[in-house]
């Protein structure tokens, strides 16, 4: 990595010159030893490169942050979102899990990560020596150990396989000191084992600090909570100390989180993440400073209203993740982030009757499926019977389904005998005008707007990073993998109850099994994949804990199931990279 170190170290240099950061992001660790008190501007300077849009190797592109990266990268490689394929954004690739080497959102990601790796690197050469007896020069020490342990922990999750796979496997190069003579991958145990350490030291001055202000900086509690967040995927050795974090995290938790939220909390948490009670660490971004393109945002991916103007909206809620959530109604997150299309549908005129959908294989037989469906049914006896555009009569049957209403077609129409035993399963949805809320003829428009409404703007908010809602959900998951399922149920309603699902829709030891869940943690993890859905936690979820994960859904990626230890995983290394060390590339073939 020695020629694009170097150029990540000049450009850091010139960053002060040709953008709106703090004059001393460019300091040397040596004159931060002289200087300890700049610790402050080059401490914020990293803060800064989160959100900041630089241009790679003389190139500027609007889309290039590092946080609208980390988010796609993620998010669009699990199983809660339907993509349409409209687009020349380079998420394609890997929502399809069909990898380049050299697309912007890699190269960039990279190459910024390093960058916020060097600039936490100098902070800690400066400060290692001269913090004592200094609060705030403690505090900083300690974030600067945060940023180093999550920008390693982000890279090694993407960039090698799962730590479950084993330790020896490939991870990412180690740059864990000013040492940068050398590049190497380092193994993906060392790589976890240096992140840990790194957490433990943030904690540990942080601690001997004070918190610099609200939610929009790290704390020792969040240091802790992603120490929790990283002991989960390192097995089970570490489920303990798991638990004993989460412990000593939930005993001094707000009160307000561990009640029940009402639906104006939920709905208005995303215009104002950083000042609420829920929010352990988010990135702020002030409107319009920090926002260059409101196409180019987070929110811009889920929601519009008027595409290609204010959003572009190619990012869909999967349907199987609204059946999750359709058992329970009075579900508020779904109620708060789960939205029709607005040009689509009107409430004032809704008819009572519905549109029925499945999935079905695309015209031109390729590897993805689309959405066929019937408009204006209504029930026939409780099922439904539908007539399709080409004289084909089905009827969508109701059936239980692990204590929950379904409707299936007892005929294979994905192509998939496999896929249900053979049938077909049905959504019933609202009415929706079909030229404006089905895109292309195939995709059903359900948007999302957890990351909409900061200062009165569709696609802007300043999204959370870590959150009680994960804390509470990393004690259940350790718990369940311990086998202490009573517990574990026990964290597990509580979220519920926060969305106001309780009652009778509590989970017990005694009645998990006859909904349909073989064992505490299956429940765990559909509760976490309800809980945090679109906040880049589903595909780690699954691929910690050794599950396949299902993606035979609709939307433009192949119908198929990936195995945790499936080598696609792992996102290619960039070309640049590669072509300045020399470093081994990620073997994708199966």
């Amino acid at each position: 990595m020695k020629k694009i170190f170097v150029i990540g170290i000049a450009l850091l240099a010139l960053v002060s010159c040709n953008m709106d950061f703090y004059p001393s992001d460019s300091m040397t660790s040596s004159q931060l030893k002289e200087n300890p008190s700049a610790a402050v501007y080059t401490t914020d300077g990293i803060y800064s490169l989160f959100i900041s849009n630089q241009p790679y190797k003389g190139s500027s592109d609007g889309g290039n942050m590092y946080i609208r990266h980390l988010f796609q990268l993620t998010e669009s490689r699990g199983d809660n979102i339907s993509i349409s394929g409209h687009s020349t954004d380079p998420f394609l690739g890997p929502y399809r899990y069909e990898d380049v080497d050299n697309t912007k959102n890699k190269y960039y990601f990279w190459w910024m990560g390093y960058k916020m790796i060097y600039a936490a690197n100098s902070n800690i050469d400066g400060l290692k020596d001269s913090y004592s007896g200094n609060k705030l020069s403690a505090h900083l020490l300690g974030e600067n150990y945060f940023f180093r342990a999550y920008i390693h922990f982000n890279l090694v999750s993407l960039f090698a396989m799962p730590y479950v796979c084993g330790r020896d496997n490939p991870g990412i190069p180690n740059r864990r000191s000013m040492d940068y003579s050398q590049t190497t991958r380092a193994t993906v145990g060392e790589v976890y084992d240096g992140i840990v350490e790194d957490l433990k030291d943030a904690i540990k001055y942080m601690d001997m600090g004070s918190p610099r202000g609200d939610a929009s900086y790290v704390s020792a509690t969040a240091a802790r909570a992603m120490l929790s967040r990283v002991y989960l995927n390192m097995g089970d050795e570490h489920l303990e100390e798991c638990v004993t974090l989460c412990n000593e995290l939930i005993a001094k938790a707000p009160s307000k989180v561990k009640g029940e939220y009402t639906l104006d909390q939920l709905e208005k948490y995303p215009e104002k993440t950083w000042d609420y009670d829920e929010t352990i660490w988010c990135i702020h971004h002030i409107y319009p400073t920090d926002v260059p393109s409101t196409e180019a945002t987070i929110g811009s991916m889920y929601f519009t209203t008027d595409e290609g103007n204010n959003g572009w909206g190619q990012w869909y809620w999967n349907d199987e993740l609204i059946e999750l959530f359709n058992r329970y109604p009075e579900d508020k997150r779904f109620l708060a982030y789960f939205h029709y299309d607005p040009k689509a549908y009107d409430p004032e005129t809704d008819n009572g009757k519905v549109m029925v959908c499945w999935p079905t294989k695309a015209l031109d037989e390729n590897d993805f499926r689309v959405t066929d469906y019937v408009k204006g049914v209504t029930p026939s006896n409780g099922d439904y019977i539908v007539t399709t555009t080409d004289g084909k009569t089905y009827t969508a049957k109701r059936e239980r389904v692990n204590g929950y209403t379904r409707y299936f077609i007892e005929r294979d129409l994905t192509g998939d005998p496999t896929y249900f035993g053979g049938k077909t399963p049905v959504y019933i949805r609202k009415d929706v005008d079909e030229d404006l809320g089905i895109r292309s003829s195939q995709y059903v428009r359900y948007y999302n707007s957890k990351f909409s409404g900061q200062d009165g703007q569709v696609t802007v908010s300043s999204p959370v990073m870590i959150r009680w809602g994960e804390v509470f959900l990393n004690r259940a998951e350790a718990l369940a993998r311990l086998d202490r399922d009573e517990e574990a149920f026990a964290d597990v309603n509580l979220i519920r109850h926060r969305a106001g699902v309780k009652g009778d829709a509590d989970f017990t030891t005694a009645n998990y099994r006859s909904r349909g869940y073989e064992s505490s943690l299956d429940v765990v993890l559909d509760e976490r994949r309800m809980e945090l859905c679109f906040e880049g936690d589903r595909m780690f979820s699954i691929f910690r804990n050794k599950k396949k994960l299902d993606r035979r859904y609709v939307g433009y990626h192949p119908w198929e199931v990936i195995d945790y230890n499936d080598p696609r995983i792992a996102l290619l290394i960039p070309a640049d990279e590669i072509n300045a060390t020399d470093i081994e590339q990620n073997n994708q073939k199966k």
